[in-house]
């Protein structure tokens, strides 16, 4: 799972210089085994209490018969207070609390920090492609009571 996040576009159609406050998550996933049928993400919060996450519904990531990779799922932030340097978001870390349906366990929670980078557009990131974070080496499983 990868995180990556977009500022909006501001009218002056400047979205890098830090003056936007706002933007989207995107979240990126790819599976390791086809028994795995989709991941559900019931919350995401960011390191710094300035950083609020619009999350009103669950995020369903649902992958296509026989492929990997996911379709993408993406949630708004919003940056109060004073406007912060450019990079302010790449600073960040996400955690990421949900469950991952699989054919044969049912329901697995899980709870993961992931670092936060630049979006980067398809032209320009060709050759540039990140391998997404493997689930089993930063996901730290936690049995959520209830669920």
């Amino acid at each position: 799972m990868n995180i990556e996040h977009r500022y909006h576009q501001l009218e002056s159609g400047d979205s890098t210089s830090g003056k936007s406050k706002n933007g989207a998550l995107l979240f990126t996933v790819k599976r390791i085994s086809l028994d795995t049928r989709n991941i559900v993400i019931k919350d995401v919060k960011l390191d710094h209490a300035s950083i609020h996450v619009s999350l009103d519904q669950l995020i369903m990531i649902t992958f296509p018969a026989d492929s990997n990779q996911a379709y993408e799922a993406s949630v708004r932030f919003r940056i109060r207070g004073q406007s912060r340097p450019s990079d302010f978001m790449s600073q960040r870390r996400a955690t990421v609390s949900g469950y991952i349906t699989s054919e044969s366990s049912g329901r697995i929670p899980f709870r993961v920090q992931l670092p936060v980078s630049q979006f980067m557009e398809e032209a320009n990131a060709v050759g540039s492609e990140k391998e997404p974070v493997s689930m089993s080496d930063r996901v730290r499983v936690n049995k959520l009571k209830g669920e």
